[in-house]
C-alpha cells in the first residue's frame, strides 16, 4: 500500500507539473486573435468596414485600416476600426466618390499573436447617384380625369392616383397633375432597378389631403367651459384649423384642462364618434375651418422596391394614432424626394425595415408642436419624427438634403433590432437642416451600428444628436453646426437642460463608442450648454477631436460616467465666472481643466471669432484661433488647408473667404 500511495501521488505530481507547463500555452491560443471575415459595405459617399475575428478574449486586439480607390497606386490610411463587441471591429470611410471601386486591407494585431495571416482585403462599389427614369409609357392623372379612361394621354387622364398605381407596371411614369387629391394610395406591385415605377406631381399644388373639411352648417353643442361636440360619421385622430394643429387630448377631462394651451385641442371618442372641441380664445367651432383626418397615410409601399414619389404635398393624415404620409414597410431601393409634408398626424415618412431607401430634398412642417409645452407632448401623439427608421431597418439607408421645421423630434434614424443577417446599419445622415426642434433634432436612439451623422446645420433646437442609447455603435457625428441651441421652449421656459449630445438614457444598455470630429456648436441662448452629459444611463466612451464648442453657461457639463478622450478642441464661454464643472467639481480654465483631468491637452480657450454668429453664420474669421490648430484624423480631414486642419466643421481657405463664396 505505500508502494502504491508514493505511485499515485507522482503520478498527480507530474500531471499538475504538466497542466502548469501548458496552460501559458493554452491561455495564449485563447488569447491570439484570428480573422472570420471582413466586409466593406458601400453607400454614396460613406463606406463601412466590418471586421469579425476569433479568440482575443482578453480583448486587446487591434485592427488599423487602410484604403484606395480602385486604380491609385497607394493606399492611404484611414480610421483605426472600434472593438463594439467580443468578435465585431467597425469603421468607415467618408469623402468617396459615387458610382466608384474601392479596396481596403484591414490588418489585425494582438500582442498575444495572429492566428494565421494578419491582413484581409476586401472590395465594394460605392452607389451611382442617380434617378433612373422609367421607359415604358406615361399613365396621366388629373382631378378633371375619369377612372374609366386608359389614362395613355392628358386628354384620357385617371381621375385617381390609386387607379394608376393598379395600372402601374415596371417602367411606369404616373404623372399627377395639380389639384387635391383625398386618398390613400396602395400599390399591387414593384419596379425593377432598370424600370422604376415612378410617381411625379407635375409642377407645384399637387396635395394630397388625408382630412375631410366640416361643413360650416356643422351642428355643434356647447359644453361648457368653451368646448363643443359634434358627432362624425368616421373615426379620426388628428385635428387641423386654420389657427394650425390642435393638440390631441386622451379624455374629455383633459381637454377640460387644457394643458397643450394654444391654438385649441380635441378629444374623439370612437366608440360614438363624437368629436369634442377647444379653442384658446374660447370660440365656437362653426367660426373655423376644420381639417379632419380620415385617412391613415398618402401612401404605403408595402414589400414594394424601385419605387419612387416625388413632386407632391401631403397634408392632414392621421385617421389613427400612427397618421403617416408615405409608409415604406418592409421595402427596399424606394426613393421618396421633393415632396413637401405639413400638419402629418405622426411620422410623415415612416420605414418599417428596408434596405437602400433614400429620403432626400423633402420640406417638413407643422404648425403647432413648437408650441405646446414638453411634460404635455412628451408621451402623447405628438411626441413623433418627421422621419422615422423603425423595427428591424434594414441597410444602407440614406436620409440627405432634407428641411424639418417645427417638430417634436428632427429624425430616427435607428431601428429596434440588427438588420439580419448582417450586424451593421450602414446608415448615412447628412446635409438635412433642422429648425424650431422642441426636443431632438436627430434622435439616434436603439439599433445604431456604424450610423454616420455629417454636415447637418441644427438651429434652435433642444437637443441636437440623441444617443440614449445607441448601441452596439460606433455612431459618427462629424462635421454638423449646431447654432442657438436651446432655443427652445423646451430649454428656456418648461426648464429641460439643453446640449448638443444626449446620452443619458435610463436603460441598461451602454451606448456604444461615439466619435466627435469638427462640429461648430455655438449658441448664444440663455444659461445654455454646448455639450451636458447628464444621467442615468451607461455608456462606453466618447472621442472628441476639433470639435469648436461656445456656450453661454458652462462649455461642458459632465455627471455621466462615461468615458471621455477629448483634445484639440476649441472651448468657450460668455459666462466669465465659469468654465467646465466636471464630475461635481468646477475648473475655472482651461489650465486648471487640464491639470485635474488630463483633457484638451492641445485645446484651446478663446473667443472662436466667427464671421456673424449672431445671424448663424459660423465659419472661422482670418484671424480666428481655431485655424491651423486641430488634429490630422487619417480618412477624415485628409483635404486639410494649412499647416494643420481647423477646428469647427468649416476649413478655413483664404481665397474662399476673400471671394465671399464657401465651398
Amino acid at each position: 500500500m505505500p508502494t502504491m500511495r508514493l505511485a499515485m501521488r507522482s503520478a498527480a505530481s507530474a500531471m499538475v507539473l504538466l497542466a502548469a507547463s501548458l496552460a501559458p500555452t493554452a491561455t495564449r491560443a485563447q488569447n491570439a486573435a484570428g480573422w472570420l471575415g471582413l466586409e466593406l459595405y458601400a453607400n454614396f459617399e460613406t463606406a463601412g468596414v466590418t471586421a469579425t475575428i476569433s479568440g482575443d478574449t482578453n480583448r486587446n486586439a487591434g485592427v488599423s485600416l487602410q484604403w484606395r480607390r480602385v486604380g491609385e497606386a497607394t493606399f492611404r490610411a484611414g480610421q483605426p476600426l472600434l472593438r463594439v463587441d467580443a468578435n465585431h471591429f467597425v469603421g468607415s470611410l467618408f469623402d468617396l466618390q459615387a458610382g466608384s471601386a474601392y479596396e481596403i486591407r484591414a490588418t489585425l494585431a494582438d500582442a498575444d499573436g495572429v492566428s494565421g495571416v494578419a491582413t484581409q482585403t476586401a472590395n465594394a462599389t460605392t452607389r451611382a447617384d442617380v434617378l433612373v427614369e422609367p421607359s415604358l409609357r406615361s399613365l396621366h392623372v388629373a382631378p378633371s380625369g375619369n377612372d374609366a379612361h386608359d389614362g395613355l394621354t392628358p386628354a384620357t387622364a385617371l381621375r385617381s392616383i390609386q387607379r394608376a398605381a393598379d395600372l402601374a407596371q415596371p417602367g411606369d411614369l404616373v404623372r399627377v397633375a395639380p389639384g387635391l387629391y383625398h386618398e390613400a394610395v396602395g400599390l399591387p406591385r414593384s419596379g425593377s432597378a432598370a424600370q422604376p415605377i415612378v410617381f411625379r406631381g407635375q409642377g407645384a399644388g399637387v396635395l394630397l389631403d388625408g382630412a375631410r373639411v366640416l361643413p360650416a352648417d356643422a351642428t355643434w353643442a356647447a359644453l361648457g367651459n368653451g368646448v363643443y361636440r359634434t358627432t362624425l360619421d368616421f373615426d379620426t385622430g388628428h385635428v387641423v384649423s386654420e389657427q394650425g394643429r390642435l393638440f390631441r387630448y386622451a379624455s374629455a377631462g383633459d381637454l377640460q384642462a387644457f394643458a397643450a394651451g394654444a391654438p385649441g385641442g380635441f378629444f374623439f371618442e370612437p366608440g360614438n364618434r363624437q368629436l369634442s372641441v377647444k379653442f384658446a380664445d374660447g370660440s365656437t367651432p362653426a367660426v373655423h375651418v376644420l381639417h379632419v383626418a380620415d385617412l391613415g397615410a398618402g401612401f404605403t409601399l408595402d414589400g414594394r422596391a424601385f419605387v419612387r414619389i416625388e413632386g407632391f404635398e401631403f397634408r392632414n393624415y392621421g385617421a389613427d394614432e400612427y397618421g403617416k404620409g408615405i409608409y415604406l414597410r418592409y421595402g427596399d431601393d424606394c426613393i421618396v424626394r421633393n415632396n413637401r409634408f405639413i400638419d402629418i398626424g405622426s411620422s410623415a415618412v415612416w420605414a418599417k425595415g428596408g434596405s437602400r431607401n433614400r429620403i432626400e430634398d423633402n420640406q417638413f412642417s407643422d404648425t403647432s408642436i413648437v408650441s405646446w409645452p414638453w411634460p404635455v407632448t412628451k408621451a402623447s401623439f405628438a411626441e413623433k419624427s418627421s422621419i422615422a427608421l423603425t423595427d428591424q431597418i434594414g441597410r444602407g439607408n440614406v436620409i440627405r438634403r432634407n428641411h424639418i421645421d417645427g417638430s417634436f423630434d428632427g429624425l430616427a434614424p435607428c431601428g429596434s433590432q440588427a438588420p439580419a443577417p448582417a450586424f451593421t446599419n450602414e446608415t448615412d445622415v447628412y446635409r438635412n437642416t433642422f429648425e424650431h426642434i422642441n426636443d431632438d433634432a436627430i434622435e439616434a436612439d436603439g439599433y445604431c451600428a456604424n450610423v454616420r451623422i455629417f454636415a447637418n446645420r441644427i438651429s434652435d433646437a433642444h437637443m441636437g444628436v440623441s444617443v440614449a442609447p445607441a448601441a452596439p455603435g460606433p455612431t459618427w457625428i462629424l462635421r454638423n453646426v449646431a447654432w442657438n441651441l436651446g432655443n427652445a421652449r423646451t430649454s428656456q421656459i418648461d426648464g429641460y437642460l439643453s446640449s448638443f449630445l444626449k446620452i443619458n438614457s435610463g436603460y441598461a444598455q451602454a451606448v456604444g463608442p461615439l466619435l466627435m470630429y469638427h462640429n461648430t456648436i455655438a449658441t448664444s441662448a440663455p444659461a445654455t450648454e454646448a455639450l451636458y452629459l447628464l444621467n442615468p444611463g451607461a455608456s462606453t466612451s466618447l472621442t472628441s477631436r476639433n470639435n469648436l464648442y461656445v456656450a453661454s453657461r458652462d462649455v461642458w457639463v459632465k455627471v455621466n460616467p462615461v468615458m471621455v478622450d477629448a483634445d484639440y478642441d476649441l472651448l468657450h464661454t460668455s459666462d466669465a465666472s465659469r468654465f467646465v464643472r466636471w464630475m461635481g467639481t468646477p475648473y475655472a480654465d482651461l489650465v486648471a481643466l487640464r491639470n485635474a483631468t488630463g483633457l484638451e491637452l492641445n485645446g484651446v480657450s478663446a473667443p472662436p471669432q466667427l464671421v456673424a454668429p449672431a445671424s448663424g453664420d459660423l465659419r472661422l474669421l482670418p484671424t480666428s484661433p481655431a485655424i491651423d490648430h486641430g488634429l490630422v484624423l487619417a480618412g477624415i480631414n485628409d483635404g486639410y488647408i494649412g499647416s494643420a486642419p481647423d477646428i469647427g466643421a468649416f476649413e478655413f481657405d483664404d481665397l474662399v473667404f476673400a471671394s465671399g463664396f464657401e465651398g
